[in-house]
C-alpha cells in the first residue's frame, strides 16, 4: 500500500515539475510559444494519459491485485500533487516573475480568436462580444477566483481518477 502511494506521489511530482519546466521554458521562448504551450496543454490529455499509464504500471507491477478503489486514490493523489505544482508555477510566473505575461497572453489569444472569426466571416456583433470578453479577462485574478479554479480542477480530476480506475478495472478482466 505504501508503494502505491509513493508511486502516486512520484507521478504527481514528476508531472508537476514537467509542467513547471515546460511553462517557464515556453515563456523564455516568447509569448507566441507560451500561448502555443497553453493551447496544447488544454487540448491534449497528456496528464490524463500519464496518470493512466502510471496506474497501469502500478497495477501490472502488483500482479493486478490492487482494488480499483485504490487505483482511484492513486490517480487522485497524483492529480492533487500535479494541481499544487500547476497553481504554484502559474502564480510564480504570472504574479512574481513576469506579471505582464498574463496580459500579453490574453491579448495574443484574443487577437488570434478575432482573426479566426473574421476569416470565418462571423457577424460583427460576435467579434465585438469576443473583444469585450478579452478585455474582461485582463482584469487581475483574485485569490477567490484562484481557489474556485483549483476546486473546479479537483472536481474534474476526481472524475478523471474515477475514469482511470474504471479503465484499469476493465483491463484487469
Amino acid at each position: 500500500m505504501k508503494t502505491i502511494y509513493a508511486s502516486a506521489i512520484t507521478t504527481g511530482v514528476i508531472l508537476g515539475l514537467l509542467f513547471t519546466g515546460l511553462l517557464f521554458f515556453s515563456w523564455q521562448l516568447g509569448i507566441d510559444q507560451m500561448v502555443a504551450f497553453h493551447k496544447y496543454y488544454a487540448l491534449l490529455p497528456l496528464v490524463f494519459l500519464a496518470v493512466l499509464g502510471a496506474a497501469y504500471w502500478v497495477q501490472h507491477r502488483n500482479n493486478w491485485s490492487i482494488d480499483w478503489k485504490l487505483v482511484i486514490r492513486f490517480a487522485f493523489l497524483s492529480y492533487i500533487l500535479f494541481e499544487i505544482f500547476y497553481a504554484i508555477a502559474n502564480y510564480l510566473l504570472f504574479d512574481i516573475v513576469d506579471p505582464s505575461a498574463y496580459l500579453r497572453m490574453v491579448d495574443t489569444l484574443n487577437k488570434e480568436d478575432v482573426e479566426r472569426l473574421r476569416a470565418g466571416n462571423a457577424p460583427k456583433e460576435k467579434i465585438e462580444e469576443l473583444i469585450k470578453m478579452g478585455e474582461y479577462a485582463k482584469q487581475p485574478i483574485t485569490w477567490i477566483q484562484r481557489l474556485v479554479g483549483i476546486g473546479q480542477n479537483l472536481i474534474l480530476d476526481f472524475i478523471k481518477s474515477f475514469l482511470i480506475g474504471f479503465i484499469i478495472k476493465q483491463v484487469k478482466r
